[in-house]
């Protein structure tokens, strides 16, 4: 039987599994969501336990991080010496790859997959060693964190903003004979975090601040317990397939509900989304396509049916056949589906099973879940004419018939009363390879009459005598109704795949033109004819502006122009990304229905199509969603490159301003020290003109200095040298640095007493400071104080300038940090770099400043150190 044949793709996927399971080497990983879990712990227990079981057990690689207990359980285990490698000056240890495939060991550690190697190893990467070991025919036992798995790195990013640049490919994972989930709760992890069991010194201090908090580290454990359950699920039915069983098990819940153009499908569908959502499992909606076509009432039914299962969440799978149920059960076979939900008839009908029946009958293993539905809001059937090309159906029917009838009439002198009866059976046969139902059951029924009243003896009568006569004209009926039957089928699917096929080209010169045209305006305009070509009506394409809101004029090629009710459904689907106006529950006493095109990135714009009063299909629908997808990828396409091309430009630009920069400020180094030397040997203390020559030369000098710092942070040449520091000698050099700018100024400061020493870069602090303070005194009249406090704070200290100034302007708390961003008001002068410089030398050390407006008036700064401190008692005990 056909239906037990498996699928060919899934035996050629499968047995790829295979020749990949019988490679010699066997991998072993112990995954976790983070450093600290105890990955290496369980691994080093694992090796011991092997080793007890006499299998050779080779350490290759192995990080303790100052774990003692870590470290307790190498004891006894065969460790592989690393290799050295000489790279910038410092001798590196890495694994000896070479040296662990000459010693073969049974069982090999190798922590930390996702480890770069140093420069001159073999493989840039550590899990190539891993993956040669593998070809080799050794046993690799290894250790994995979650965010390093490739597939995973973009959840991770958005979860922590980290952008975890050490990966491991998901193909690796799938080589995997085990993956073993090391997991522990976030409290107890955050204790050992803070008994200095995970990392030591001032690692933990930042870990603690940086990425290991309770919020990431929720989210982490998530992604691990969920990918590890995900590779459980795929073994699952890999399982499944190798013994070709075709019975669901029952490990994950996953709902199935069938929608029909009936007005009981809404009702089903929202009693699967309750269902789903108490258990948390997905669910589908299967639309069971048959050969006869639908009313217009019935379409209506089922787009509204079918937009109810996508807006509660659910997936639609669309499927043809004219048995629903084997067609509902085929799909929960193929879906995994634990719970299949159908309605309950109230009625039944004189020995006949129901769909719920049938659907129960052959459901196995599958549970059925019958509820009563309530009947939803009933659409109203159109009265309809037959069409033209009907009534020309009945008349050829009945004009064969004629012809048969004359012909036999002919023929009975010689061939008796039986052969006009075959002649009148092919005729039926031949009428019904064109004809459908109706005109074949005339035809049948006009042959019958003919047959019996001009042939059948007694002739001219309706009366039959012999039991095989009226066998014959009962076969009339008979071979008319099923071959009128099966040609209606097959009308009806040749009329189905016609118009999928028309659909399908169409998206394909859409794309063609769309994508491939050399002048991009003309390409969418042929597109949008396309398109209205197949679903009728008129078009117009709204564009997404430059600053990201919709743009008001539709697009040139656009067939109809949107009054300002109409922009105002179409700004809507563009901001909420839905679909909206007429035929929808948003607004749908608009003119058109608005498609949003959306990509996976963005909203490139909307699709409006205004047509007379005719319903979307669900064909049509599925149609103008796909053309708007398309048309939104080559719309995001076009827009990539000119994105690239503009920052292909900016990137030179950029180039040329640097280097400019770097030039001008070399150059003009040495005049000013020069004019500098000049000013401070002259013996003229009181001539004014040499003291406007001396602020001029201090001015000038500290606005090149300050675009050599600006060089220096934008080519990454920047190392702090780091080394313990009195915050109260950074003040001091700060203002000293300054110059005289606070010596006829209030400046007061304040210093909580007993204040730690800070592990930090003396002069880039220093210029840190100097710039917040110059900036401080610059921006506020002569006359206004200017205080600074330093303070503790978890993890290190804190610097609070503040002055008391006009203040910030609204909205400029951020934008001050930019470089040459001078606010609105500034005083002339200067180049709106101190601000840029200070928050680059604070990102080089680790630290962060923040800018607002004190609520007691003027601007505050806060510089945020995070380094590691100590207490002035321990540096006298020292």
């Amino acid at each position: 039987m056909t239906h037990d044949r498996p699928d060919p793709d899934l035996l050629l996927a499968q047995v790829q599994r295979e020749e990949g399971r019988r490679r010699p080497g066997r991998l072993f990983i112990f995954l976790g969501m983070c450093p600290g879990v105890g990955k290496t712990y369980a691994m080093l227990q694992t090796a011991r336990q092997r080793r007890n079981d006499g299998l050779r057990v080779l350490v290759g690689v192995v990080e303790t991080h100052g774990r003692v207990e870590t470290a307790a359980l190498l004891d006894g285990l065969e460790i592989l010496p690393r290799r050295k490698i000489e790279h910038g000056g410092h001798l590196l240890e890495e694994f000896d790859l070479d040296a662990a495939l000459t010693r073969r060991p049974d069982f090999l550690l190798v922590d930390e997959l996702a480890h770069t190697n140093a420069t001159g190893s073999r493989h840039a990467k550590r899990y190539q060693d891993v993956l040669e070991l593998l070809d080799a025919g050794i046993d690799v036992c290894t250790t994995l964190n979650v965010q390093h798995i490739e597939s995973q790195v973009d959840v991770v990013r958005q979860v922590t903003g980290v952008a975890v640049q050490e990966t491991v490919p998901d193909s690796l994972l799938d080589r995997a004979h085990e993956i073993q989930l090391v997991d522990l709760s976030v409290e107890k992890l955050l204790q050992r975090m803070s008994e200095g069991r995970v990392y030591l010194g001032e690692r933990a201090d930042a870990a603690a601040e940086g990425f290991f908090r309770e919020g990431n580290l929720t989210a982490l454990r998530e992604l691990a317990l969920r990918f590890t359950a995900e590779k459980v699920d795929r073994d699952l039915e890999d399982f499944r397939r190798a013994r070709r069983d075709a019975t669901p098990w029952k490990t994950n819940a996953r709902l199935l509900v069938g929608v029909a153009p009936t007005p009981y499908s809404e009702s089903l569908v929202r009693w699967t989304r309750r269902a789903a959502a108490r258990i948390g499992c997905p669910w589908i909606g299967v639309w069971v396509e048959g050969s006869r076509m639908l009313r217009p009432d019935e379409e209506e039914l089922l787009s509204r049916g079918l937009a109810l299962v996508r807006r509660l969440g659910g997936e639609v799978v669309h499927v043809t056949g004219d048995d629903v149920a084997k067609a509902l059960l085929d799909v929960a076979q193929e879906r995994n589906v634990s719970q299949i939900v159908v309605g309950k008839s109230d009625h039944r009908r004189f020995r006949r099973t129901t769909l719920t029946d049938r659907i129960i009958a052959g459901s196995g293993d599958i549970d059925v879940c019958v509820v009563r539905p309530l009947a939803g809001k009933r659409a109203k059937p159109p009265q309809e004419a037959v069409p033209a090309s009907r009534w020309r159906e009945y008349g050829s029917a009945l004009l064969l018939t004629t012809a048969v009838t004359l012909l036999s009439m002919l023929l009975l002198p010689y061939s008796g009363y039986m052969v006009p009866s075959f002649i009148y059976l092919l005729a039926i046969v031949l009428g019904s390879m064109k004809w459908e139902r109706g005109p074949m059951l005339l035809m049948a029924g006009a042959s019958a009459f003919a047959w019996d009243c001009l042939f059948i003896p007694p002739r001219f009568t309706f009366h039959v005598n012999e039991p095989e006569d009226m066998a014959m004209l009962a076969m009339f009926f008979v071979v008319a109704l099923a071959m009128g039957q099966l040609t209606t089928r097959l009308k009806m699917r040749e009329r189905a795949e016609r118009e999928r096929q028309l659909h399908t080209d169409a998206l394909l010169r859409v794309t063609q033109q769309a994508a491939l045209h050399p002048q991009p305006d003309k390409g969418l305009e042929a597109a949008l004819r396309i398109i209205e070509s197949i679903l009728g009506g008129q078009i117009a394409l709204l564009l997404r502006q430059d600053d990201h809101s919709l743009g008001r004029n539709a697009h040139q090629a656009s067939a109809f122009a949107p009054d300002d009710a109409e922009f105002a459904v179409a700004a809507w689907s563009f901001a909420n990304h839905q679909l909206a106006g007429r035929f929808t529950d948003t607004l749908p006493a608009a003119a058109a229905t608005w498609f949003p095109l959306q990509t996976a990135t963005s909203t490139m714009g909307v699709l409006g199509l205004n047509r007379e009063a005719k319903q979307f299909t669900f064909t049509e629908r599925q149609a103008t969603e796909a053309f708007a997808l398309q048309l939104a990828l080559i719309l995001e396409k076009e827009h990539f490159i000119v994105a690239v091309q503009h920052a292909e430009k900016l990137e030179e630009g950029e180039k040329l301003r640097r280097a400019l920069l770097d030039s001008v400020s070399h150059e003009l180094k040495t005049p000013i020290a020069v004019i500098r030397a000049a000013v401070d040997a002259s013996d003229s203390g009181n001539d004014p003109y040499l003291a406007e020559i001396d602020t001029a030369s201090r001015r000038l000098q500290r606005i090149v200095e300050g675009l050599l710092q600006m060089t220096r942070l934008e080519s990454s040449v920047i190392e702090p040298r780091i080394e313990w520091c009195d915050a109260t000698d950074i003040v001091s050099a700060a203002l000293e640095s300054t110059g005289d700018i606070f010596r006829e100024r209030a400046f007061t400061s304040r210093i909580v007493p007993d204040l730690p020493l800070v592990k930090t870069d003396h002069s880039l602090m220093e210029q840190v400071l100097a710039n917040v303070l110059h900036n401080a005194a610059v921006h506020t009249s002569p006359d206004t104080p200017v205080e600074l406090m330093i303070r503790r704070h978890p993890g290190g200290i804190e610097f609070v300038v503040r002055d008391h100034g006009k203040g910030i302007p609204q909205g400029e708390e951020k934008k001050i940090f930019g470089k040459f961003h001078r606010a609105p008001g500034a005083p002339a002068g200067g180049t709106g770099l101190g601000l840029s410089i200070a928050k680059g030398f604070l990102r080089a050390l680790g630290g962060e400043i923040f800018a607002r407006n004190h609520h007691g008036g003027g601007a505050e700064f806060t510089i945020r150190l995070n380094a590691e401190t100590m207490e002035p008692a321990t540096v006298a005990e020292a």
